[in-house]
């Protein structure tokens, strides 16, 4: 970051052209697997990722928390609506028990620090 923003007024993503002054923005990265972390008395995402092996908490493999399972926790993934291909033996479902103890666990963090 050189202290200004690059400004640019038009785009093309995906073949779709927008003519409009935007920030010149390239990539934001924000997926699935996207960590979780709570330092120095914020809220992290990124940009460290759990990839697919481990994966997040609730792939049963010992991974971290990501944003994956934010939305598992959330209600916004149900795991009762995946195949169950999780876990070492590749036949389980999503861990949403394993999620809601790693973010029990984070509460317990972030409230023994403030």
């Amino acid at each position: 970051f050189a202290g200004t923003f690059e400004h640019v007024f038009d785009t093309t993503t995906a073949g779709v052209t927008i003519q409009s002054p935007q920030l010149d923005i390239n990539t934001v990265a924000a997926g699935g697997g996207s960590r979780l972390f709570y330092r120095n008395r914020f809220f992290i995402v990124g940009p460290e990722s759990a990839g697919a092996h481990p994966g997040p908490v609730c792939y049963r493999k010992n991974g971290p928390l990501t944003v994956t399972d934010a939305n598992v926790l959330l209600g916004r993934i149900q795991p009762n609506l995946f195949p169950a291909i999780f876990g070492e033996s590749e036949k389980e479902i999503l861990d949403y028990n394993a999620t809601k103890q790693a973010f029990d666990k984070l509460t317990d963090e972030i409230n023994s620090t403030s």
